[in-house]
């Protein structure tokens, strides 16, 4: 079966593909009758699916986060493209290709690899050196880490996107240190460049990567800033006589990141290189979620983006091109 992926479907087309099931609800309609509303996903897109008929049979033939082999008619409704069901059964994971269903980022994660690696390497304390090295050394890990998203939907939500992300800020964080040893003020750069790399080191277990972009218990339950001050604690451990003035700073650097308890940061920024940390992630993820939040409603229509519900606000993209893969 040929794959029909999500941007490419239009009004009126009879489909008959495979998806993974993001979200599944059983509602009723005014008149009380039973439905089946699903929401259906693939590296492309999303879209919302009915089943009008045997709504709660359907249902307990597959779970959210399963693959799924939907028959159906695309219709519109409220602006919206959405497919009728008329059937749907649970695939076996091994057939299907799970990176078909998850978005994937345009930079080449290889390169990107080699580019955190001569970050590290061009660290001049031997201990926050030491640090970075005990988790990207380790292969595992580092393909964990070069998979993950960063983020379940807000920013750089693809596979690689944790690495795009961290390699973005720590980039910036460069910049900074540089603009402002000219003005005066000293930030102790392989620290923020420490920081930078580990700020959501934590993410590799608060967020799963397949089937989908869901939390994990262990995400729900703690959360990716505990679970990386957790993660450095072990790694240190591991290092013979790691300095603890430095592991107080680092592990400060990664509690407040968020920047305010509203935020989920359990401590406020107290030092130059947690604010400068801070106000860099905050820059690097709300200018990437707002970017793909325009392209990905871009329309010939309108300049203007439909309302953003966690911003609070539309926003104007008639001069925003594709974004440019540059050379990493």
């Amino acid at each position: 079966m040929n794959k029909i992926f999500i941007q490419d479907l239009q009004e009126n087309q009879n489909i008959d593909s495979l998806f993974l099931v993001q979200d599944k609800r059983v509602l009723e309609t005014r008149n009380g009758k039973p439905y089946l509303r699903i929401r259906l996903q693939d590296k492309t897109g999303e879209i919302e699916g009915r089943v009008w008929e045997q709504a709660h049979e359907h249902a307990r033939h597959f779970k959210i986060n399963d693959y799924v082999r939907v028959k159906g008619l695309i219709t519109q409704f409220q602006g919206e493209l959405q497919v009728n069901i008329s059937s749907i059964h649970k695939v076996p994971v091994e057939k299907v290709n799970p990176e078909d269903f998850l978005p994937v980022g345009k930079k080449d994660i290889e390169q990107m690899t080699q580019s955190l690696k001569k970050l590290i390497e061009s660290l001049k304390d031997p201990d926050y050196k030491a640090l970075l090295t005990a988790f990207f050394a380790d292969e595992g890990f580092m393909k964990t880490f070069a998979r993950s998203p960063a983020a379940k939907s807000m920013h750089h939500a693809w596979i690689g996107g944790l690495l795009e992300h961290t390699l973005s800020i720590a980039r910036i964080a460069e910049r900074v240190v540089r603009h402002y040893d000219q003005e005066g003020l000293p930030l102790n750069r392989d620290l923020l460049i420490t920081g930078a790399v580990l700020h959501d080191v934590g993410k590799t277990r608060e967020l799963a990567s397949m089937p989908s972009f869901d939390y994990t218990t262990e995400g729900k339950l703690i959360g990716h800033l505990v679970i990386g001050v957790e993660m450095i604690d072990e790694a240190a451990a591991g290092i013979p006589g790691f300095p603890e003035k430095k592991l107080q700073q680092i592990k400060h650097l990664i509690l407040s990141h968020h920047g305010d308890y509203a935020f989920g940061s359990p401590k406020l920024p107290m030092t130059l290189e947690a604010i400068a940390l801070h106000f860099i992630d905050n820059l690097d993820a709300k200018l990437m979620g707002v970017y793909s939040h325009i392209r990905k409603h871009a329309s010939e229509d309108s300049a203007w983006s439909p309302f953003h519900r966690i911003y609070g606000q539309m926003f104007y993209g008639a001069e925003i091109p594709e974004l440019d893969e540059e050379e990493i």
